[in-house]
């Protein structure tokens, strides 16, 4: 067993998101932090945990503001979503792809399933029941963390351009070394992308869920497209 206690999870996921707070937070104040020629040992470990803690906190709040809050309270869990539950159409129209809902024959299986084995009908309670189940197997439970691994690193790195919008923002109104306006549009643009990107990995977890819950997914399945 390896003893080095970080995965590429902790890079991708934490050190990112991370690095991009630390980085606006550079540019707001000029300490050049990140653009020296030269950086000591000790300055290079201190970044790089200033970087990992912040990427903690940016996933810690970034769970609470986009999964929590957006996804839950407004956009509908996948779960939800995946076995047919309406939402309000502007909401779909922002969002046309999160919507789609599984083949009616799956939703059918699925639920034929769960009821023969006594499971609830709420959907996150059946996800719940769904998802113990299908990671009995091994391989199962390596490809849905392919995907939370993708679709925690979304969001993580979303939050982190929207907070970092807002700092280059409000830098740039308190008259700091900010990098203006641009930087920051082009900052929530990037967020916005994330924030798809992590809708679809969020999604696609559930549907992988489902399909090996009905006995219907393969090796050439569509949702190996990434």
């Amino acid at each position: 067993m390896s003893n080095i206690p970080f995965t590429p999870y902790d890079f991708f996921a934490y050190l990112s998101s991370g690095g991009l707070l630390v980085a606006a937070v550079d540019v707001v104040f000029g300490r050049q932090w990140l653009l020296q020629d030269k950086v000591s040992v000790v300055a290079g470990v201190f970044l790089l945990l200033l970087a990992y803690t912040a990427g903690h906190l940016a996933a810690h709040f970034s769970a609470l503001v986009l999964e929590q809050g957006l996804v839950r309270r407004v956009l509908g869990n996948p779960s939800a979503v995946l076995l047919g539950e309406a939402r309000r159409s502007w909401v779909v129209r922002l969002f046309p792809g999160y919507y789609r809902p599984l083949p009616a024959e799956t939703r059918a299986r699925v639920k034929d399933r769960a009821t023969s084995e006594g499971a609830p009908e709420m959907s996150d309670a059946l996800f719940l029941h769904v998802y113990a189940a299908v990671t009995r197997e091994k391989d199962a439970q390596e490809r849905l963390d392919q995907f939370r691994n993708l679709y925690g690193f979304s969001r993580n790195v979303a939050f982190a351009f929207f907070v970092s919008a807002v700092i280059l923002l409000v830098g740039d109104a308190w008259g700091s070394a900010g990098a203006g306006y641009g930087w920051a549009t082009g900052s929530a643009l990037l967020g916005i992308g994330m924030l798809y990107r992590y809708l679809k990995f969020y999604r696609q977890f559930t549907f992988e869920l489902f399909l090996r819950y009905a006995g219907t997914a393969r090796e050439d399945s569509p949702t190996r497209s990434l």
